[in-house]
């Protein structure tokens, strides 16, 4: 990595975030959580109700993570949530943060990758159950499939890569795929759902390539699988890379195709 690139991206950045401190944190939309139906709480954090199961993906309930502040306000139904399983993609802190996971019932199916069932259980969480890429969970109500996501799971970059793990989730006759975090791949070709929710985030500077795709990207791996709707997600939050929201979703809106869903925070999307 260019050393003076690599300041150049951290000072903008800094500057980009110091900037929103000064402004107000955007309304929102706060839909109910309803039967079948996909609720998008931020970045990549998604509230899934599969026949009255409720599923969360990678929560991330803060205001803050560090200095980058959240730039939206949240659904005011966090404040009751009741989630039966946790899907954890990976360690990276806007995808993992202890403050939120310590908020959630302690009672509900927590799926993580390697290298996170020992966090899992420091928290409190009392069902665990550890997928590598190509495993099954399923119980009486859901099974639960991990797929390989083309990203470094590692929650700091030093020490052994840990997985980065894509879902795909499937209730009586609906299903739907959790992409988590994911350069461009064809890990998830042919895979059949009903919806995929899909990155659309983090690709600038240009870099940042070798592990988060472009609106385009994340279209192209869509576009593999047999699924007639893509939710983006994974931006409009934390500005955490350079691109800018209104560019990615006219990058989103210029592929003109009716499959790509694209919903506001706090939205809920039945199907």
């Amino acid at each position: 990595m260019n050393l003076f690139s690599n300041i150049n991206f951290l000072f903008h950045l800094t500057i980009n975030n110091i900037k929103e401190y000064v402004k107000k944190s955007a309304e929102i939309k706060s839909d109910k959580i309803m039967k079948n139906s996909i609720n998008w709480f931020g970045h990549a954090t998604t509230i899934i109700n599969l026949s009255n199961k409720i599923i969360i993906t990678d929560p991330v309930f803060s205001n803050s993570l560090g200095y980058f502040k959240r730039l939206v306000k949240k659904p005011v139904y966090i404040n009751d949530l009741k989630v039966d399983y946790i899907l954890l993609s990976h360690g990276h802190m806007d995808h993992l943060n202890f403050s939120s996971l310590k908020k959630l019932n302690k009672d509900a199916v927590f799926i993580v990758p390697k290298g996170y069932t020992r966090i899992a259980r420091l928290l409190g969480f009392k069902n665990v159950f550890l997928l590598h890429p190509g495993d099954v969970y399923r119980d009486d109500f859901i099974k639960i499939t991990a797929y390989q996501a083309n990203h470094d799971g590692r929650r700091f970059y030093f020490g052994h890569d840990d997985e980065s793990i894509s879902y795909l989730i499937e209730r009586e006759n609906k299903s739907v795929f959790f992409a988590g975090d994911t350069a461009l791949t064809d890990n998830f070709k042919n895979i059949s759902c009903d919806v995929a929710l899909m990155p659309v985030g983090c690709y600038k500077p240009d870099r940042f390539s070798y592990m988060h795709c472009t609106p385009e990207q994340s279209y192209e791996m869509f576009k593999m699988m047999s699924c007639p709707t893509m939710i983006p997600i994974h931006y409009k939050t934390f500005k955490i890379s350079l691109e800018n929201f209104q560019e990615t979703e006219e990058s989103l809106l210029n592929l003109n195709d009716k499959a790509i869903k694209i919903i506001d925070i706090g939205e809920t999307y039945s199907f």
